[in-house]
């Protein structure tokens, strides 16, 4: 097959050669096109339509401008380039969304050890790429078993898995622009090609590791901040954090209380063939019609689906950061939506929508309340990748550490992370001015119930 070219709305033109179209072509790549790339984010910035099938045509497009910058030799470009194609086959309905779902309900009893602490959708994407057979038909065996591993723990020079899996790798340098652009915001653009220009390899304890030119510091202090202000602006939205925990929730509520048969055998993983195969049939639109606009009268799971399609939200009742709290009770809101805490989760939410009813004088339905807790780490902290540090050439000394050789950066706290508690309820107002009356209401009291909660906690670790 000839190669094409595609008119893409980031990087403008972008091609992929014979093999390339063919692998796009496939069934498990052509259903990345009903996952969104930000789930329900669209409920606040309506233009955020955009799917993983972009996204994941763009990473290979920006992989190639990395490999052919590093002057990596063609087999090595096109590993990385395969792998670029392959790396998000694991996503489920909403991307990130059904990763909670996946990790809660599977059976890891089921896997080998060594597999038995890694993400779900993770060995799910694993899985596909060895063993499915449009793959196995275009890639053959070996190829395929090459790119799973480069995808986890690398395979070849160092350099390789950081362009795919790193501090500064396409999939980074894609979503930046791409969630940006679709967002209609400015939060996540950077110099690309100026980032990209800065990048080189260094032979380091003889093996080739990707860092950055002296001279390019500024170029990954704006990667870097654009990445810190898309994170706090866009993904970390009050809207689009509620849309997740819906989401969440209506799924946790569908399997446990409704016992929904579908989803039970959309994210019990059990690592069978019937569940690959099943998982494979599912995306966001067929999500939203099957537990949704088709969903069962008086499921729970039903209901909160169709409230989040007719944007009938949740509303942000309580907003605290972690600091705010006994020193006492903060390990254990960082950690309570983990879960072994679900027990604990359930009963503060009990207690929550008790004292809301009380002080809003109208019953609020505690299955709909939710307790969510999450982090934004500093932006120094966020220069790295899973602990790996960004390394600057100071060639033919030794490589430094990026938030070390940034004067920007080097003058951080990295302790200054971001730790917010929020609540979410069923609760009604009609205006600002309501909402502020009656949230100064409730405000105090919700923070003793969270404290009084988490004081003294017994972890059910059997769940």
């Amino acid at each position: 097959m000839a190669e094409i070219k595609f008119r893409d709305p980031v990087h403008n033109f972008i091609r992929f050669d014979g093999e390339e179209v063919a692998i796009v072509n496939l069934g498990v790549i052509q259903r990345l096109r009903g996952i969104r790339q930000l789930a329900m984010a669209s409920l606040v910035y309506p233009g955020a339509l955009h799917t993983r099938f972009d996204h994941t045509l763009g990473v290979a497009h920006v992989t190639g401008q990395m490999a052919d910058e590093l002057q990596l030799d063609s087999d090595e470009r096109r590993l990385v380039r395969r792998a670029a194609l392959l790396h998000d086959i694991g996503h489920g309905p909403f991307s990130h969304v059904s990763e909670y779902a996946l990790d809660r309900f599977a059976d890891r009893n089921v896997l080998p050890e060594r597999l038995k602490q890694e993400k779900i959708h993770e060995i799910i994407a694993s899985h596909l790429i060895r063993n499915h057979d449009s793959l196995l038909k275009n890639l053959g065996q070996e190829r395929c078993d090459e790119v799973a591993k480069l995808l986890s723990i690398g395979t070849g020079e160092p350099v390789l898995r950081a362009v795919v899996s790193g501090p500064l790798d396409a999939d980074k340098q894609d979503y930046l622009l791409r969630d940006s652009l679709f967002a209609g915001v400015d939060y996540g653009v950077f110099d690309i090609l100026q980032l990209q220009r800065s990048l080189i390899t260094e032979q380091i304890d003889s093996q080739k590791e990707l860092v950055i030119r002296k001279d390019g510091v500024h170029a990954v202090e704006q990667f870097v901040m654009a990445k810190y202000y898309l994170t706090t602006m866009v993904y970390r939205h009050k809207v689009r954090l509620i849309s997740d925990q819906m989401i969440v929730r209506a799924i946790t509520l569908g399997i446990e209380s409704d016992e929904i048969t579908q989803l039970a055998k959309l994210y019990c993983f059990d690592n069978s063939s019937e569940f690959y195969e099943n998982y494979l049939s599912w995306n966001d639109f067929k999500f939203l019609l099957e537990f949704g606009e088709k969903g069962r009268a008086g499921a729970r799971c039903t209901e909160l689906i169709q409230r989040l399609i007719s944007r009938n939200l949740l509303k942000q009742v309580f907003r605290a950061s972690v600091k705010e709290f006994p020193a006492e009770c903060k390990e254990t809101l960082i950690s309570v939506g983990k879960r072994e805490y679900s027990n604990l989760r359930r009963e503060i939410e009990r207690e929550i929508a008790a004292r809301i009813s009380f002080e809003f004088n109208e019953r609020i339905d505690r299955e709909f309340t939710i307790l969510h807790t999450y982090q934004i780490k500093s932006v120094r902290e966020s220069s790295r990748n899973d602990e790996a540090s960004i390394l600057v050439s100071k060639s033919p000394n030794p490589p430094g550490k990026f938030e070390e050789e940034s004067v920007l950066f080097s003058s951080i706290n990295e302790r200054l992370a971001d730790q917010y508690v929020e609540i979410y309820a069923p609760v009604p107002w009609r205006d600002h001015a309501e909402r502020n009356k009656l949230l100064n209401k409730v405000t105090a009291n919700l923070k003793d119930v969270i404290s009084a909660s988490t004081n003294d906690v017994q972890v059910n670790t059997n769940l």
